[in-house]
């Protein structure tokens, strides 16, 4: 049985969703068995079985990138070209995104979220995006 991983990615819109993309997609990558395409080129000397898988795997990643966007990545032709192109263009892990994310960390209140689990979501979530920006976050 065929599982569609691909509705459950949400749509590249651009930075802002960026990171939730990435993610996704990555791991419907690894669920297909196509995460080595993004990890690194294809080889000049690959065989006609992986340019194909290549193509299906750059071809799934296309499938899940608003059309506005396709101009950016139109000229790409491995996935890992396609990969790197919108991790260029989107992938927002300079200063000034780790100072913003910061002060979102610190700015986030409990009485200004729904739930507990809301609030909660909202620290871990924020922590992991410093994390992977390269912040350090200690226990204290």
């Amino acid at each position: 049985m065929s599982t569609n991983y691909l509705v459950n990615i949400p749509k590249l819109k651009g930075r802002e969703n960026y990171d939730d993309w990435c993610f996704a997609a990555e791991n419907v990558l690894i669920l297909e068995g196509m995460a080595d395409a993004i990890k690194e080129p294809l080889s000049p000397t690959a065989t006609t079985a992986q340019k194909s898988d290549d193509m299906k795997a750059r071809a799934k990643l296309i499938l899940t990138i608003y059309g506005s966007l396709c101009v950016h990545i139109r000229n790409t032709t491995t996935t890992y070209d396609l990969w790197k192109t919108l991790k260029n263009m989107f992938d927002d892990s300079g200063y000034s995104r780790k100072i913003s994310l910061l002060r979102n960390l610190i700015s986030i209140r409990l009485e200004n979220c729904e739930s507990m689990t809301s609030y909660v979501s909202q620290l871990i979530e924020t922590a992991q995006k410093l994390i992977g920006n390269g912040f350090e976050i200690n226990d204290q």
